[in-house]
């Protein structure tokens, strides 16, 4: 499992701060997020199987996944985030279909230098 980070952050609180920023704005554009980090999801859609990785360029986005967060609707929903779907502005892409979740580390921070 690797550490909690989020891309383009550069420390582990601007990290908190960008994925509490996102879990609020798909509270309200889309579905209330559980408090599971979660680092990869594997799904299928329309007969194909995708991988999304946090970190990873989307397939078909051209944008890495800032992020992903689960919902149930009433079963499991994966909301997957760039800048351009959910992360920034418009609305995440959805996978329901899912094979796989990879979370992160529970160990927090390990990613990021400790300040003195």
């Amino acid at each position: 499992m690797p550490k909690f980070f989020i891309p383009f952050a550069e420390t582990a609180e601007i990290a908190d701060q960008v994925y509490s920023e996102v879990r609020k704005y798909l509270s309200k554009v889309a579905f209330t997020p559980t408090d599971r980090k979660i680092y990869s999801v594997h799904y299928r859609h329309n007969g194909r199987s995708y991988v999304s990785t946090v970190g990873e360029v989307e397939a078909g986005e051209r944008e890495k996944v800032i992020a992903i967060f689960e919902t149930f609707n009433p079963d499991p929903l994966y909301m997957i985030c760039t800048p351009s779907r959910g992360a920034v502005w418009g609305d995440p892409i959805l996978a329901g279909d899912v094979q796989q979740v990879i979370d992160f580390d529970p160990t927090r921070d390990a990613e990021f230098p400790t300040k003195q």
